[in-house]
């Protein structure tokens, strides 16, 4: 049983914030919409969007206003073994620095959810934020991926309310299309989408991995509407 991080990941999440909101403000100018889909919102949570870049996680706790109750973000991440084609960036990519950050990453291999997402259960059990892709994967040709059953199944596990996100976009953004200001980055956030809207179980009390799927689906399917 992994130990969550609270009060370190409100404070860098919070410092990520001073830093990376003026500086997309200047350089992509940044823009949020939506945020009147937050109002009167508790948790359990899910913060669902679209993954274009590794900038996605830096951007999303954006969404929130600085002083929100809904802070930390808890995000769902790949295990250290995913990152190790990434270059330097392997050194300090998952485990503990991830942890501290907020990131908490599955249990792969395991072939059940129930174990696999255990960590991520238990923060949506405590009333937490999460975010998750529900791609699982961030996009390489800037169409997104199908949606795997991660999603479904905490909807179903914890009863969670789902937040859309759409990011649009920081896909194959070069540092010249960065500093050059040559990108507007929007970021919106959808209404909410209850477990009852997402999850049509197939056979009575059974679900299946396709009806958790399709649930994940059901939102990505949302968050492509407003990118189409």
């Amino acid at each position: 049983m992994r130990r969550f991080y609270y009060y370190t990941s409100i404070v860098l999440q919070k410092l990520g914030y001073i830093i990376f909101f003026p500086l997309y403000k200047f350089f992509v100018c940044i823009e949020i919409k939506g945020r009147e889909n937050l109002k009167n919102i508790n948790g359990p949570i899910i913060l669902a969007s679209n993954h274009t870049s590794e900038l996605d996680v830096t951007a999303i706790p954006l969404v929130l206003p600085f002083f929100s109750s809904l802070f930390p973000i808890y995000f769902v991440s790949n295990s250290e073994e995913k990152y190790k084609t990434f270059g330097w960036r392997s050194y300090i990519y998952g485990g503990t620095f991830f942890n501290i950050l907020g990131g908490y990453a599955v249990y792969s291999g395991m072939k059940d959810y129930s174990v696999a997402l255990e960590d991520h259960i238990r923060l949506l059990k405590m009333n937490r934020t999460l975010c998750i892709f529900p791609e699982g994967k961030r996009t390489r040709d800037n169409h997104m991926n199908p949606a795997r059953g991660g999603l479904g199944y905490l909807v179903y596990t914890t009863g969670a309310t789902i937040i859309p996100i759409v990011i649009d976009t920081f896909f194959n953004m070069s540092a010249r299309d960065f500093f050059m200001r040559h990108r507007k980055v929007i970021i919106t956030i959808l209404k909410p989408m209850l477990p009852i809207e997402v999850m049509q179980i197939s056979q009575p009390n059974i679900p299946s991995v396709e009806d958790f799927r399709n649930a994940g689906q059901m939102v990505l399917d949302r968050i492509k509407d407003v990118l189409n």
